[in-house]
Order: structure tokens, then sequence, then C-alpha cells
């Protein structure tokens, strides 16, 4: 007789198998997006990489497609999507257990340390996901001892971390960089700070070196890479360089795709755009899609938690500090100018990124004919709109988090392309070298 509880556990192919099957059976959405798939296909590369529209427009609030069974417990979260287009990402309570389970272990492989006296100063309020999934992560992690601040209060995170002696703050780096610029005296003699974990944004050599002089041996690491909408995505290995992760074998897929082909790039060094599948998530699968990120393995195939290199965003959204701007946002401003009597008559746009004195920037350049008819009060009411548009861009700004938006006329011609297909960038990051 078989003894089933000596069982091996199911593989990972075996798993990706039952969840294909399991989305096209019972989620309306999927059944639709792959109708073209052979039944009973369990190649991942055989069925189509998600698109993003049509799965936000299916995974809505109300009469949900994408859903593979009626929402009975678990939870909510706001992540994020275009002005008046707010997506909510849903889990169940054993998903979410799952879910920072796994980003807590990743956090412990990568040297969460017993007595570790963390501050969390993700934000809280409007952005709670990652305060509230790194909280409970570092629970998971069974390491260290969280104190939940929040990011918005200056005064609040000093006041706790002067009563607790906390050795370790987890945020993103525009919050730790406003908060070098409050520390009194006494508080650089006395305070102590052994490791920054940064998530949300990049943290790069000059706010890094801002740092570390004020706290001489202070590790900065990144904390992992996960996203609300598609679950954890990277854990930091012990001694990676910034932007190095590994993959989370246990409970993810990850793909890094060409650009134009979409097809898997298995050497190592080609950057690609990262598509992951998450093998935990039920309630609403998430299969082949893209995170907003591209990568390049550093690994070669087969290698257990294969480790790949962050290098920025895709044209989906430009990260500017904390905050992700859409493409869809610069398209809907456009239209709502137009329709105010603005001429914004523009023939295309590209968002650029780049990042100074500890700040990122973004130049929005507007490609119309005659870009030398364009005066500078043109620009400014793009701008302020914008800011009407994103009130928390200006927020960013006034807090000197970020810096004030530029926008640039210019002609079609000038905007950069991808030099072998010739195709527009629409977001191009210049942060990454």
């Amino acid at each position: 007789m078989t003894d089933l509880s000596a069982a091996a556990p199911p593989t990972q192919a075996q798993r990706l198998a039952a969840l294909l099957s399991f989305a096209r059976t019972h989620s309306p959405f999927y059944r639709d997006f792959y109708a073209a798939v052979p039944p009973g296909e369990s190649r991942l590369d055989a069925y189509p990489v998600l698109d993003h529209k049509a799965f936000w427009a299916a995974n809505t609030v109300h009469d949900n497609r994408v859903f593979t069974a009626p929402l009975t417990e678990g939870i909510t979260f706001k992540s994020g999507g275009t002005t008046g287009q707010p997506k909510y990402s849903v889990f169940t309570h054993a998903e979410w257990r799952a879910f920072t389970q796994a980003f807590g272990g990743g956090m412990r492989r990568a040297g969460l340390r017993e007595g570790e006296r963390i501050g969390n100063l993700f934000y809280a309020g409007k952005l709670y996901a990652s305060f509230l999934f790194i909280g409970r992560s570092i629970e998971a992690a069974g390491a260290g001892i969280c104190y939940p601040i929040g990011g918005d209060d200056a005064e609040e995170i000093l006041a706790t971390w002067r009563q607790f002696s906390l050795t370790t703050l987890a945020g993103v780096p525009t919050t730790l960089m406003a908060l070098l610029e409050r520390l009194t005296p006494a508080d650089r003699a006395t305070l102590r700070l052994e490791t920054f974990l940064y998530g949300g944004e990049p943290m790069f050599a000059d706010q890094i070196a801002a740092l570390q002089q004020v706290f001489p041996g202070c590790q900065v690491r990144s904390i992992g890479v996960a996203g609300v909408d598609y679950g954890e995505l990277g854990w930091v290995p012990a001694g990676a360089e910034p932007g190095v992760h590994s993959v989370f074998d246990d409970s993810t897929v990850l793909e890094i795709l060409e650009d134009d082909s979409d097809q898997p790039v298995q050497g190592t060094g080609q950057a690609g755009r990262l598509v992951l599948t998450n093998l935990e998530r039920r309630l609403v699968p998430i299969i082949r899609y893209p995170v907003g990120d591209r990568g390049a393995w550093m690994d070669p195939p087969g290698t257990p938690q294969r480790r790949f290199r962050l290098l920025g965003r895709t044209e989906e959204g430009a990260r500017i500090g904390p905050m992700t701007l859409y493409v869809d946002d610069i398209l809907a401003l456009l239209a709502s100018l137009q329709r105010q009597g603005t001429d914004c008559t523009v023939q295309s746009f590209q968002l650029c990124i780049d990042h100074a004195e500890r700040r990122d920037r973004l130049r929005l350049r507007l490609a119309v004919t005659t870009p030398q008819a364009r005066s500078e009060a043109d620009g400014t009411r793009v701008r302020e709109a914008l800011y009407a548009q994103r009130p928390m861009f200006a927020d960013l700004i006034d807090a000197g988090v970020v810096h004030p938006l530029e926008v640039e006329w210019t002609t079609p011609a000038a905007l950069l392309t991808n030099p072998r297909t010739g195709k527009l960038l629409r977001v191009v990051d210049r942060r990454h070298g």
C-alpha cells in the first residue's frame, strides 16, 4: 500500500499545470483570454502574456470577471492606477499569509537578525499596502522587532527612533533623505543606524553617500521586490550588488522576455521585461503578468534561486521617487486640457527620468510640428494641470523629495526610439546607466 503521507510534493511544473487548468475552468476572463490555446496545454510560453488593460477592465469592484469564486473573505488593497480608475488587488486570507511568509523568508535569508530594532517608515494612509505588507512580512520572518511608524511625519519618526534606539529603518529612499535633513547635532552624535532597507524606488549612489556620511558603516540593501498586484518578485542574496535579486522558486515563475518578440530570454546579460506567474494566487490568478520592470539574468538557466538584475521601468509607467506616473495619465491630461480649450494637440510624447542632487527628475517631452511657437506659459499650463491631476506630485515637490516637472516642446524626430526597431520609447529611464 502506498504511504500517501510520504508522497513527494508536487513539482513546479505540476503546480503550474494545475494553475493553468484552474484559471481556465473557473475564471470567465481567463477562459476567454485563453480561448485560442488548446485544452490541456501546460507549457507556460504557449499562453499569451497578460494584457494589462484587458485584465484590469475585467478585474473590477463590481461584476468581476477575473475572480474564480465569490469573494467571501480576505483583504483588499488599493494599488494605484490612473486618475479616476483606481485598481484594487484582492487576496484571500490564506493568500495574504502565503505572500508575506514568502517575502519574510526572503528578508531573513537576506540578513534580518534577532533583536534588530526596525522602524517601518513605509507610507501609511493612501499608500497603505506597503506599510501593512512590510509589517506583516517582518512578523512572518520571525526576526527583528518592528516599530510601525509610517513615513509621513518626520518628527514622529525621530521621536520613536530616539526613544527606542532603532538600529534599522525600512522605507523609501526619499523618506530617509528628507529625514537626514531634520537630524539635530545631538541626533547625529547619539542615534545609530546600522542598516537601511529600501523599497518602492531605487536608491542611487549619491543618496547612499549622503547617508553614510552621517552614519559611517551603515549597510544599505534592498528590502526585496514585490507588488501588491502580482506578489513576491525577488529577495536579496547575501552580498548582492545593488539591484540584484533572487527568484522565489517555491511560489513563482519569473520570465524575462525580449522587448519586441516576447520570446523568453535564456542567457545572461540580455535585457528584457519581467513577466511573473504566481503559483499561490487562485482567487485572482496572476499568470504571465508584466510587472512593469526590466531586468537581465545573472545566472544560467536551471540555477536554483536564479539571480536577476533590475534595470528600471518598462514604458508602462515612470517611477519618480515613490510615485508612478502612467502613460495613460499623460493621455488623460492632454485630453482634459484640449477639452478646456488649451491647444495640446501633440503628435507624440515621451517621459524622461533622471536623477540629480539626490532627487528624481521628470521631463515631459511633447512633440509638435513647430515647438518654437510654444511659449513658456504653455508649459506652465501643462505643469499645473498635471499637479492638479496628481496632487501627490506637488506634495513631493513641496517636501523636497523630487524635482519639479520640466516640460519640453520638441519635434517628433527628436524623440528617442529603439535603435533596433525604430519604435518610440514612451519612457526613458536614464538613472540606471
